[in-house]
């Protein structure tokens, strides 16, 4: 399950880059980036029956920052919306990216839960 809400987590980093990303957002490139690094790496990993590194847990820590950055773009979309009383267009990016937040959080937690249990089964 976990690999393939990874391959899952993969597709919607690029999807969510290529539909919403205009501009140049360095810190939302780079969010997405850490979430497709981390998620590669993942892969790897479980491919590899390896256990993760310092590095991993960085970029975990990293992509829990992306997250926590997005969720508070969606409340302040949603405050303005509430505020100027325009609801018409803000599904259409809240609902992608309030999927895009799901995957992200619910890999992060698999990845944890996985992993602690491969360390205590070396063990």
């Amino acid at each position: 399950m976990l690999k393939r809400l990874s391959y899952l987590n993969v597709f919607l980093a690029m999807a969510y880059l290529l539909l919403f990303v205009t501009g140049d957002n360095l810190l939302i490139i780079a969010g997405v980036g850490i979430v497709v690094a981390f998620n590669a790496f993942v892969i790897k990993k479980i491919q590899e029956e390896r256990n993760l590194g310092l590095i991993h847990g960085i970029l975990a820590i990293s992509c829990l920052c992306f997250w926590a950055y997005l969720a508070m773009a969606c409340i302040y979309i949603v405050q303005s919306a509430i505020e100027h009383q325009y609801f018409d267009n803000i599904w259409s990016y809240l609902l992608p990216t309030a999927f895009f937040l799901l995957s992200i959080l619910l890999q992060l937690l698999c990845s944890l839960k996985y992993f602690k249990n491969y360390r205590a089964s070396e063990n």
